[in-house]
């Protein structure tokens, strides 16, 4: 199981859930997993990550939870917001070490409904 599907499994079903402690610092430590994963892309070789496997991961945590679901009165706010900022320093990271399978990817999803996630990257990716 990856750290993204552990990830999926942990979001709630309703981002209006109050989180246990425990939940909360779960989360977290998943989202540092993944963070130093992905600063360590930086120094190692690129092409260790399955960039379109973790795209797809990405894409269903995102259809579970979308970010425009966020408001202002959520109870762990803070905590999704950590965890959403840290998906974008992700996708961030792939789409600049590996645009190629980044816009595989997108091309992949293309009839699928647009979300908040799959927008920003087609807008990133868009041929200047």
């Amino acid at each position: 199981m990856t750290l993204f599907q552990l990830l999926k499994q942990a979001m709630p079903e309703d981002l209006a859930v109050d989180l246990l402690e425990e939940q909360k610092h779960y989360l977290r430590v998943v989202m540092r997993c993944i963070s130093r994963i992905t600063k360590a892309l930086h120094s190692e070789n690129p092409d260790l990550i399955r960039a379109f496997d973790v795209l797809i991961e990405m894409q269903k945590i995102f259809l579970k939870n979308p970010p425009e679901n966020l408001r202002e009165d959520l109870p762990c706010l803070q905590e999704f917001d950590y965890i959403y900022r840290g998906l974008k320093d992700v996708s961030d990271k792939l789409m600049e070490l590996q645009p190629e399978k980044v816009i595989t990817f997108l091309q992949f999803i293309k009839n699928q409904p647009q979300n908040a996630f799959i927008k920003y990257m087609n807008q990133i990716m868009a041929p200047k």
